[in-house]
């Protein structure tokens, strides 16, 4: 709409009429939805049951401080409109750094506990800045699987090229979903290697 100056239900009706049989997924940054400001909760709920309609089966839910009232209405309004609520848990800091408590382990379960209740279907890490080592994804994924009985989704950018080892290492250990980038499109502020974390599970249980 703003670049191209087309209207962008069009183009995702279009797409879903000719690949009707994979999921399609948005984020939105709750009560901001796809804009910097705060809109109110009619426009939400009529945006996301608008976008639900032209063809969004995976609506990924998130606020950049992981304050949980920024993403409750439209964690409503995905449900209300029958499309999947994947809510989602910005990573920060350091789970391994017993100096570093602010952030804890506890912090995240938390975190994953509230936005079950509140009707996620699906709980994402969402490691935007590539902090989650492996031992720490490792360490996240076994407490949420312990904690909450929705899938787990791992999604990570590769910037200092350690994350297919933790979403190898976090598969390991009971992770549901992970994002890759074709390897040509691959790492630094891209997500790690799928053709890489394709091959490292070949011929292995998790192949």
């Amino acid at each position: 709409m703003r670049f191209l100056r087309e209207d962008p239900w069009e183009r995702l009706a279009a797409l879903r009429e000719r690949i009707p049989n994979i999921l399609f997924q948005m984020l939105i940054r709750g009560s901001n939805a796809v804009g910097y400001t705060s809109y109110p909760d009619d426009v939400v709920d009529a945006f996301v049951k608008t976008a639900a309609e032209a063809g969004i089966d995976v609506f990924r839910v998130f606020d950049s401080l992981n304050w949980v009232p920024n993403m409750a209405r439209t964690i409503e309004a995905v449900r209300e409109s029958g499309a999947i609520c994947e809510a989602a848990i910005c990573y920060t800091g350091d789970i391994l750094n017993p100096s570093r408590p602010k952030y804890d382990l506890n912090y995240y379960v938390e975190l994953a506990r509230d936005l079950e209740k509140r009707g996620a279907n699906i709980i994402a890490v969402k490691d935007m800045a590539g902090l989650c080592k492996p031992h720490a994804a490792v360490k996240l994924v076994k407490a949420l699987r312990n904690e909450v009985g929705v899938p787990i989704h791992f999604h990570t950018h590769d910037i200092g090229g350690a994350q297919a080892a933790g979403v190898l290492m976090a598969a390991s250990a009971g992770l549901d979903v992970a994002d890759g980038a074709v390897a040509s499109m691959s790492g630094l502020t891209s997500q790690p290697s799928l053709n890489a974390i394709v091959e490292a599970l070949r011929f292995t249980p998790l192949d």
